[in-house]
């Protein structure tokens, strides 16, 4: 059962969709690219609506992700949190994602680049 206030979540498209469905089925609130008809869009697009949906970004994609960070930084504007990830099993992911949403809120995550293998 989520704690109060959990981070919500946007798995970006190379995840797993099965993440969303398991993590989902745990009572968490979290949508895919896949499941949000954003496959093939550009980084920029996924993080738009990530932020337009209070969403953390998640992704193995360091480079690009850090990069928006700084951007948004600078242009004084606001996320939700990304959640950078080395590729690892479903399973282990899992387990990782859920270390991490029960034990944040979703205020934490503002304006932060968090690193998924802390929650082991």
């Amino acid at each position: 059962m989520p704690s109060s206030n959990p981070p919500k979540l946007h798995l970006n498209e190379h995840l797993s969709p099965r993440l969303a469905t398991e993590l989902r089925t745990r009572g968490f609130d979290v949508t895919s690219s896949r499941d949000s008809s954003l496959l093939s869009k550009d980084d920029e697009e996924q993080m738009a609506f990530a932020v337009a949906e209070q969403r953390a970004m998640v992704t193995f994609n360091f480079s690009d992700f850090v990069s928006i960070h700084t951007k948004y930084m600078a242009e004084g504007r606001q996320h939700w949190g990304i959640i950078l990830s080395t590729q690892e099993t479903t399973g282990v992911l899992l387990h990782r994602l859920l270390g991490l949403l029960n034990s944040l809120h979703a205020e934490d995550l503002i304006n932060q680049i968090r690193w998924l293998n802390e929650f082991k």
